[in-house]
Protein backbone atom coordinates (compact mmCIF):
# COMPACT_ATOMS: atom_id res chain seq x y z
CA UNK A 1 0.00 0.00 0.00
CA UNK A 2 2.77 2.32 0.72
CA UNK A 3 4.74 1.74 -2.62
CA UNK A 4 1.44 2.56 -4.21
CA UNK A 5 0.18 5.43 -2.32
CA UNK A 6 4.23 6.92 -2.86
CA UNK A 7 3.52 6.37 -7.10
CA UNK A 8 0.13 8.11 -6.63
CA UNK A 9 0.90 11.02 -4.71
CA UNK A 10 2.90 12.73 -7.84
CA UNK A 11 0.28 11.79 -10.13
CA UNK A 12 -2.57 13.93 -7.80
CA UNK A 13 -0.15 16.92 -7.69
CA UNK A 14 0.47 16.77 -11.23
CA UNK A 15 -3.79 16.22 -11.95
CA UNK A 16 -4.00 19.38 -9.63
CA UNK A 17 -2.02 21.15 -11.73
CA UNK A 18 -4.16 20.58 -14.72
CA UNK A 19 -7.18 20.59 -13.06
CA UNK A 20 -6.78 24.52 -12.03
CA UNK A 21 -5.32 25.18 -15.88
CA UNK A 22 -2.09 27.25 -14.25
CA UNK A 23 1.18 26.69 -15.96
CA UNK A 24 4.56 26.81 -14.42
CA UNK A 25 5.75 30.69 -14.52
CA UNK A 26 8.90 30.73 -16.48
CA UNK A 27 11.39 33.56 -16.01
CA UNK A 28 12.42 33.96 -19.80
CA UNK A 29 11.23 32.76 -22.86
CA UNK A 30 13.61 32.39 -25.79
CA UNK A 31 12.03 34.34 -28.47
CA UNK A 32 15.48 33.77 -31.15
CA UNK A 33 18.78 32.86 -30.87
CA UNK A 34 20.04 34.98 -28.52
CA UNK A 35 17.07 37.17 -27.43
CA UNK A 36 14.50 36.51 -24.82
CA UNK A 37 11.17 37.86 -23.45
CA UNK A 38 10.73 38.65 -19.53
CA UNK A 39 7.96 40.73 -17.42
CA UNK A 40 10.44 43.43 -17.95
CA UNK A 41 10.86 43.42 -21.90
CA UNK A 42 13.41 41.98 -24.63
CA UNK A 43 16.97 41.13 -23.68
CA UNK A 44 19.93 40.18 -26.05
CA UNK A 45 23.22 38.32 -24.89
CA UNK A 46 26.05 37.76 -26.77
CA UNK A 47 29.33 35.90 -25.67
CA UNK A 48 32.91 36.27 -27.71
CA UNK A 49 35.47 34.62 -26.34
CA UNK A 50 34.66 34.52 -22.35
CA UNK A 51 33.48 37.54 -22.59
CA UNK A 52 29.26 38.06 -21.97
CA UNK A 53 27.51 41.11 -22.28
CA UNK A 54 23.43 41.79 -21.95
CA UNK A 55 21.56 44.74 -23.78
CA UNK A 56 17.95 45.10 -22.77
CA UNK A 57 14.99 46.72 -25.08
CA UNK A 58 11.23 47.72 -24.13
CA UNK A 59 8.40 45.66 -25.42
CA UNK A 60 7.58 45.97 -28.96
CA UNK A 61 11.17 46.36 -29.94
CA UNK A 62 11.17 44.85 -33.42
CA UNK A 63 13.71 41.73 -33.89
CA UNK A 64 15.20 43.26 -36.94
CA UNK A 65 16.10 46.33 -34.65
CA UNK A 66 17.39 43.47 -31.74
CA UNK A 67 19.85 41.49 -34.17
CA UNK A 68 21.01 44.44 -35.66
CA UNK A 69 22.26 45.45 -32.23
CA UNK A 70 23.35 42.21 -31.29
CA UNK A 71 25.39 42.60 -34.37
CA UNK A 72 27.33 44.95 -33.51
CA UNK A 73 28.08 43.74 -30.01
CA UNK A 74 29.26 41.21 -30.92
CA UNK A 75 31.59 42.75 -33.73
CA UNK A 76 33.47 45.09 -30.76
CA UNK A 77 33.65 42.64 -28.70
CA UNK A 78 35.89 40.30 -31.37
CA UNK A 79 38.17 43.62 -31.90
CA UNK A 80 39.04 43.17 -28.02
CA UNK A 81 43.03 42.04 -27.59
CA UNK A 82 43.75 38.77 -27.17
CA UNK A 83 44.74 37.22 -23.58
CA UNK A 84 43.42 40.56 -21.74
CA UNK A 85 41.19 39.92 -18.60
CA UNK A 86 39.50 43.26 -19.95
CA UNK A 87 38.95 44.13 -16.13
CA UNK A 88 38.80 48.32 -15.56
CA UNK A 89 42.37 48.01 -14.35
CA UNK A 90 43.28 46.06 -17.80
CA UNK A 91 41.63 48.67 -19.98
CA UNK A 92 42.72 51.74 -18.27
CA UNK A 93 46.20 50.65 -20.04
CA UNK A 94 45.00 50.65 -22.71
CA UNK A 95 42.99 53.67 -23.02
CA UNK A 96 45.34 55.69 -21.74
CA UNK A 97 47.82 54.37 -24.16
CA UNK A 98 44.91 55.73 -27.08
CA UNK A 99 44.48 58.90 -26.23
CA UNK A 100 47.71 60.20 -24.97
CA UNK A 101 48.37 62.00 -27.57
CA UNK A 102 45.42 63.45 -28.44
CA UNK A 103 44.67 64.97 -24.93
CA UNK A 104 46.23 68.50 -23.77
CA UNK A 105 44.65 68.19 -20.16
CA UNK A 106 46.11 64.65 -20.60
CA UNK A 107 47.40 64.43 -17.28
CA UNK A 108 44.04 65.64 -15.64
CA UNK A 109 42.23 62.38 -17.29
CA UNK A 110 44.96 60.17 -16.34
CA UNK A 111 43.70 61.56 -12.83
CA UNK A 112 40.45 61.16 -12.99
CA UNK A 113 40.82 57.19 -15.09
CA UNK A 114 43.11 56.34 -12.32
CA UNK A 115 40.42 57.36 -9.24
CA UNK A 116 37.96 54.60 -10.50
CA UNK A 117 40.51 51.41 -9.87
CA UNK A 118 40.44 50.84 -6.49
CA UNK A 119 36.77 49.87 -5.46
CA UNK A 120 36.10 49.44 -9.38
CA UNK A 121 39.38 47.75 -10.95
CA UNK A 122 38.80 44.22 -10.70
CA UNK A 123 35.56 44.55 -12.47
CA UNK A 124 35.06 43.72 -15.85
CA UNK A 125 34.32 47.27 -18.22
CA UNK A 126 31.55 45.95 -19.93
CA UNK A 127 29.95 44.64 -16.55
CA UNK A 128 30.30 47.84 -15.25
CA UNK A 129 26.35 48.86 -15.91
CA UNK A 130 25.23 46.14 -13.62
CA UNK A 131 26.92 47.74 -11.19
CA UNK A 132 25.82 51.45 -11.55
CA UNK A 133 24.05 51.74 -7.67
CA UNK A 134 27.90 51.10 -6.22
CA UNK A 135 29.47 53.43 -9.27
CA UNK A 136 26.39 56.55 -8.31
CA UNK A 137 27.72 55.50 -4.46
CA UNK A 138 31.49 56.37 -5.29
CA UNK A 139 30.29 59.45 -6.84
CA UNK A 140 28.36 61.03 -4.46
CA UNK A 141 31.08 60.28 -1.72
CA UNK A 142 33.25 62.40 -3.97
CA UNK A 143 30.74 64.69 -3.82
CA UNK A 144 30.61 65.17 -0.65
CA UNK A 145 34.86 66.57 -0.23
CA UNK A 146 34.62 67.47 -3.60
CA UNK A 147 33.64 70.42 -6.27
CA UNK A 148 30.90 69.36 -8.76
CA UNK A 149 33.18 69.62 -11.65
CA UNK A 150 35.46 66.89 -10.40
CA UNK A 151 33.06 64.79 -9.83
CA UNK A 152 31.43 65.38 -12.95
CA UNK A 153 34.90 64.79 -14.69
CA UNK A 154 35.20 61.82 -12.81
CA UNK A 155 32.05 60.17 -14.58
CA UNK A 156 33.39 62.06 -18.18
CA UNK A 157 35.91 60.20 -17.79
CA UNK A 158 35.03 56.21 -17.14
CA UNK A 159 32.00 57.08 -19.97
CA UNK A 160 34.74 58.30 -22.61
CA UNK A 161 36.94 55.06 -21.61
CA UNK A 162 34.17 52.70 -22.72
CA UNK A 163 33.25 54.50 -25.62
CA UNK A 164 36.92 54.77 -26.73
CA UNK A 165 37.45 51.31 -26.33
CA UNK A 166 34.09 49.40 -27.09
CA UNK A 167 32.14 51.71 -29.00
CA UNK A 168 29.93 54.39 -28.70
CA UNK A 169 26.73 52.51 -28.06
CA UNK A 170 28.33 50.06 -25.26
CA UNK A 171 28.76 53.95 -23.34
CA UNK A 172 25.22 54.54 -23.39
CA UNK A 173 24.64 52.11 -19.91
CA UNK A 174 26.73 54.39 -18.42
CA UNK A 175 24.31 57.66 -19.15
CA UNK A 176 22.48 56.99 -15.69
CA UNK A 177 25.69 57.78 -13.83
CA UNK A 178 24.73 60.56 -11.76
CA UNK A 179 25.47 64.08 -13.19
CA UNK A 180 25.90 67.00 -10.32
CA UNK A 181 24.66 70.32 -11.23
CA UNK A 182 27.09 72.95 -10.98
CA UNK A 183 26.75 75.81 -8.17
CA UNK A 184 26.09 79.43 -9.79
CA UNK A 185 28.79 80.83 -12.14
CA UNK A 186 30.45 83.90 -10.20
CA UNK A 187 32.97 86.46 -11.44
CA UNK A 188 36.49 85.20 -10.32
CA UNK A 189 38.19 88.25 -11.78
CA UNK A 190 41.08 90.26 -10.00
CA UNK A 191 42.89 93.65 -10.85
CA UNK A 192 45.19 93.12 -13.90
CA UNK A 193 47.69 95.51 -11.64
CA UNK A 194 47.54 92.64 -9.27
CA UNK A 195 48.17 90.08 -11.36
CA UNK A 196 51.21 91.96 -13.01
CA UNK A 197 52.76 92.60 -9.46
CA UNK A 198 52.53 88.95 -9.02
CA UNK A 199 53.60 87.98 -12.25
CA UNK A 200 56.82 90.04 -11.52
CA UNK A 201 57.96 87.71 -8.84
CA UNK A 202 57.72 84.54 -11.05
CA UNK A 203 61.62 83.82 -12.51
CA UNK A 204 62.06 86.04 -15.26
CA UNK A 205 62.84 83.83 -18.52
CA UNK A 206 61.66 80.96 -17.19
CA UNK A 207 58.88 78.22 -19.72
CA UNK A 208 56.31 79.43 -16.59
CA UNK A 209 57.18 83.09 -16.90
CA UNK A 210 56.58 84.08 -20.39
CA UNK A 211 53.23 81.39 -20.56
CA UNK A 212 51.71 83.40 -18.39
CA UNK A 213 52.62 86.63 -19.71
CA UNK A 214 51.04 85.91 -22.79
CA UNK A 215 48.16 84.89 -21.48
CA UNK A 216 48.02 88.12 -19.43
CA UNK A 217 47.92 89.67 -22.71
CA UNK A 218 45.70 87.39 -24.79
CA UNK A 219 43.35 85.97 -22.13
CA UNK A 220 43.80 82.04 -23.60
CA UNK A 221 43.00 79.31 -22.23
CA UNK A 222 45.61 77.04 -20.88
CA UNK A 223 44.59 74.14 -23.13
CA UNK A 224 44.67 76.56 -26.02
CA UNK A 225 48.25 77.51 -25.22
CA UNK A 226 48.96 74.47 -24.99
CA UNK A 227 47.86 74.01 -28.76
CA UNK A 228 49.85 77.02 -30.07
CA UNK A 229 52.32 76.58 -33.17
CA UNK A 230 55.03 79.16 -34.47
CA UNK A 231 53.14 79.78 -37.19
CA UNK A 232 49.99 81.47 -35.54
CA UNK A 233 52.14 83.92 -33.78
CA UNK A 234 51.50 86.67 -36.73
CA UNK A 235 53.47 89.37 -35.25
CA UNK A 236 54.87 90.89 -38.61
CA UNK A 237 51.29 91.63 -39.77
CA UNK A 238 50.08 95.25 -39.92
CA UNK A 239 48.13 94.37 -36.75
CA UNK A 240 49.51 91.66 -34.67
CA UNK A 241 47.46 89.36 -33.56
CA UNK A 242 47.48 85.92 -32.13
CA UNK A 243 45.48 82.86 -34.04
CA UNK A 244 43.87 80.93 -31.24
CA UNK A 245 43.84 77.58 -32.39
CA UNK A 246 40.83 74.90 -31.70
CA UNK A 247 38.76 77.01 -29.40
CA UNK A 248 35.61 76.01 -28.13
CA UNK A 249 32.75 74.65 -31.03
CA UNK A 250 35.62 74.63 -33.38
CA UNK A 251 36.05 77.98 -34.14
CA UNK A 252 39.28 79.98 -34.59
CA UNK A 253 39.71 83.69 -33.09
CA UNK A 254 42.26 85.84 -33.52
CA UNK A 255 43.57 87.82 -30.56
CA UNK A 256 45.01 91.15 -31.77
CA UNK A 257 48.37 91.95 -29.81
CA UNK A 258 49.17 95.77 -28.06
CA UNK A 259 53.41 96.47 -27.77
CA UNK A 260 53.07 94.25 -24.16
CA UNK A 261 51.36 91.59 -25.84
CA UNK A 262 53.95 91.45 -29.08
CA UNK A 263 56.70 91.13 -26.19
CA UNK A 264 55.34 88.45 -25.00
CA UNK A 265 54.91 86.33 -27.79
CA UNK A 266 58.43 87.18 -29.01
CA UNK A 267 59.47 85.63 -25.35
CA UNK A 268 57.36 82.70 -25.62
CA UNK A 269 58.64 81.69 -28.93
CA UNK A 270 62.40 82.42 -27.94
CA UNK A 271 61.71 80.22 -24.83
CA UNK A 272 60.02 77.37 -27.15
CA UNK A 273 57.19 77.33 -24.56
CA UNK A 274 54.98 75.44 -26.85
CA UNK A 275 53.13 72.53 -26.16
CA UNK A 276 50.98 71.31 -23.25
CA UNK A 277 50.33 73.21 -20.32
CA UNK A 278 50.37 71.34 -16.77
CA UNK A 279 47.89 73.64 -15.04
CA UNK A 280 48.34 71.76 -11.65
CA UNK A 281 52.64 73.49 -11.17
CA UNK A 282 51.81 76.68 -13.09
CA UNK A 283 49.51 77.25 -10.30
CA UNK A 284 51.85 76.61 -7.51
CA UNK A 285 54.46 78.44 -8.86
CA UNK A 286 51.63 81.29 -8.77
CA UNK A 287 50.46 80.70 -5.37
CA UNK A 288 54.18 80.76 -4.58
CA UNK A 289 55.14 84.02 -6.72
CA UNK A 290 52.29 85.71 -4.48
CA UNK A 291 53.53 84.84 -1.26
CA UNK A 292 56.71 86.40 -2.44
CA UNK A 293 54.86 89.89 -3.70
CA UNK A 294 52.19 89.31 -0.21
CA UNK A 295 49.21 89.53 -2.17
CA UNK A 296 46.32 86.91 -2.26
CA UNK A 297 46.69 84.10 -4.57
CA UNK A 298 45.00 83.73 -7.67
CA UNK A 299 44.77 81.15 -10.37
CA UNK A 300 45.85 80.64 -13.99
CA UNK A 301 41.91 80.73 -14.98
CA UNK A 302 41.54 84.06 -13.02
CA UNK A 303 43.88 85.70 -15.17
CA UNK A 304 41.30 85.04 -17.99
CA UNK A 305 38.46 86.50 -16.21
CA UNK A 306 40.13 89.20 -15.26
CA UNK A 307 41.40 89.97 -18.96
CA UNK A 308 37.79 89.79 -20.45
CA UNK A 309 36.52 92.27 -17.17
CA UNK A 310 39.48 94.38 -18.10
CA UNK A 311 37.93 94.70 -21.80
CA UNK A 312 34.76 95.17 -20.04
CA UNK A 313 35.70 98.13 -17.96
CA UNK A 314 37.58 99.75 -20.72
CA UNK A 315 34.34 100.37 -22.60
CA UNK A 316 34.44 97.16 -25.00
CA UNK A 317 31.19 95.87 -26.24
CA UNK A 318 29.78 92.38 -24.76
CA UNK A 319 29.69 90.79 -28.64
CA UNK A 320 33.24 91.71 -29.01
CA UNK A 321 33.84 90.12 -26.15
CA UNK A 322 31.98 87.22 -27.05
CA UNK A 323 33.27 87.02 -30.72
CA UNK A 324 37.22 87.22 -29.27
CA UNK A 325 36.62 84.25 -26.38
CA UNK A 326 34.65 81.88 -28.42
CA UNK A 327 31.62 81.84 -26.38
CA UNK A 328 28.37 80.34 -28.02
CA UNK A 329 26.18 82.49 -25.55
CA UNK A 330 26.11 86.19 -24.58
CA UNK A 331 25.87 84.70 -21.03
CA UNK A 332 28.89 82.70 -20.44
CA UNK A 333 30.96 85.71 -22.01
CA UNK A 334 28.72 88.02 -18.91
CA UNK A 335 30.12 85.63 -16.65
CA UNK A 336 33.60 86.53 -17.39
CA UNK A 337 32.77 90.16 -17.84
CA UNK A 338 29.87 91.38 -15.38
CA UNK A 339 28.42 94.97 -16.09
CA UNK A 340 29.34 97.51 -13.61
CA UNK A 341 27.17 100.37 -12.45
CA UNK A 342 29.82 103.01 -13.03
CA UNK A 343 29.72 101.79 -16.36
CA UNK A 344 26.17 101.86 -17.01
CA UNK A 345 26.59 105.61 -15.38
CA UNK A 346 29.14 106.78 -18.02
CA UNK A 347 27.43 105.54 -20.91
CA UNK A 348 24.06 107.02 -19.73
CA UNK A 349 26.52 110.20 -19.18
CA UNK A 350 27.47 109.77 -22.69
CA UNK A 351 23.30 109.74 -24.14
CA UNK A 352 23.37 112.91 -22.24
CA UNK A 353 25.38 114.76 -24.07
CA UNK A 354 24.92 113.56 -27.17
CA UNK A 355 21.33 114.74 -27.18
CA UNK A 356 22.06 118.15 -24.84
CA UNK A 357 21.39 118.96 -22.09
CA UNK A 358 17.60 117.48 -22.31
CA UNK A 359 14.39 118.76 -21.31
CA UNK A 360 14.83 121.84 -18.82
CA UNK A 361 14.00 121.76 -14.97
CA UNK A 362 10.95 122.29 -14.25
CA UNK A 363 10.65 125.82 -12.73
CA UNK A 364 9.17 126.28 -9.12
CA UNK A 365 5.84 126.92 -8.72
CA UNK A 366 4.99 130.87 -7.94
CA UNK A 367 3.82 131.33 -4.10
CA UNK A 368 0.29 133.17 -4.43
CA UNK A 369 -0.10 136.21 -1.95
CA UNK A 370 -3.01 135.14 -0.35
CA UNK A 371 -0.78 131.96 0.55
Amino acid sequence: MDSIGSRTEPARKQGGAKATGQKPARRRVRVAEGIYRDRHGLAATVKVNGVQREVRFPPGTPLRTIRARRDELRASLRTLPAGGRHTLHHDTRRYLDQVRSSLISFGDRRRDVLAWLPRFGHLRTLALPAHLPALNAQLHQWRDSLAASTCNHRRHALTNLVRVLYGRRASFDLLDLVRFAPPPPKPRWVDRRHIAEVLAHVPAGSVTRVRLDLMHWTGMRPSQMGRLRAEDLRLDEPIPYVAVPRGKGGRIAAVPLVPEGVAAARAFRAAEAFGPWPRSSVNRALAAAARRAGRPAFTTYQIRHSFAAGLRRAGADVADIQDLYGHTRPETTMIYAPPELAKHRAALERLRREEGTGAPEPSPRPVSAGM
